[in-house]
């Protein structure tokens, strides 16, 4: 039977000591490829930053800042803005704290300040940063940012999803998170394709290593987190992989096609 694979990119699939994604997940891939199975890139990344390895990996979907944004080859599928006058009015807010903020047009970070709190967290993900960011773009935002260190979080998160319940908020590094239009995440962009390859969530699977996977690792068939994964994501994963750097992925593909024949697995 046909299956879909979801993918993280960053620290799923990209080794982030190499820099590359190692040969053996790709060899991996194409395994599943061979086979019939449908892979699909799930990333926190906007289209094109995620581009290089969307390229290297010719997934049916590629599904974008958590959701918001579908792209099949490259033709955009469906769509999520954020809300342009929410998103001033936060933006505003965290500047008169003294706190940060940004959004990408797809290819580069624009951010308020050049500054460790921002630097920091662009710099582990390869973006580059332009600090020009006004309260408001003319650009289309899909995925915000707020920077501030995650020892604010018990003070000022509760303040900012009581005066903004419009957006999801997702920290994905000890000074950055991810501010999303609601109820919109990877799970919603994984059931948006499904529906429209015409498969059933029970046949699928998802690899992953970060907050911004929970939803996608409960809401598929099987969800695998890596062995470099956050805690909290291994908690509720239905299983656990090797570290990507230990070539976890593919010898985690390897062990689920030995299965799906009856074999015991061999690595």
């Amino acid at each position: 039977m046909k299956k879909a694979f979801f993918f993280d990119i960053d620290n799923t699939l990209l080794d982030h000591q190499t820099k590359q994604i190692p040969p053996s997940a790709l060899q991996a891939i194409e395994a599943l490829k061979a086979d019939g199975h449908m892979v699909v890139i799930a990333t926190g990344r906007a289209y094109g930053h995620a581009l290089e390895f969307i390229d290297l990996i010719q997934p049916a979907y590629a599904i974008t800042q958590n959701g918001a944004r579908i792209m099949r080859g490259d033709k955009e599928v469906d769509k999520h803005p954020l809300p342009g006058a929410s998103l001033a009015k936060l933006f505003q807010l965290l500047e008169s704290k003294g706190f940060y903020y940004g959004a990408t047009d797809g290819y580069a970070a624009h951010v308020s300040a050049m500054v460790d709190e921002v630097l920091l967290p662009m710099e582990s993900v390869d973006l580059s940063s332009q600090a020009d960011l006004q309260a408001t773009q003319p650009f289309e935002i899909f995925q915000g940012w707020m920077f501030f260190h995650e020892q604010h979080d018990a003070t000022l998160m509760p303040e900012l999803v009581s005066a903004f319940p419009e957006f999801d908020y997702i920290r994905w590094h000890t000074t950055a998170l991810d501010v999303l239009p609601k109820g919109v995440n990877k799970m919603t962009g994984c059931a948006w394709v499904l529906a429209d390859a015409g498969m059933d969530a029970t046949h699928a699977y998802a690899f992953g290593d970060g907050l911004n996977d929970i939803e996608m690792l409960q809401g598929v068939g099987t969800g695998i987190a890596m062995g470099n994964a956050h805690p909290r994501l291994k908690a509720v994963a239905d299983r656990v992989a090797e570290a990507i750097h230990h070539d976890g992925l593919a010898k985690m593909v390897a062990q689920l096609r030995q299965e799906w024949l009856g074999l015991a697995y061999a690595p």
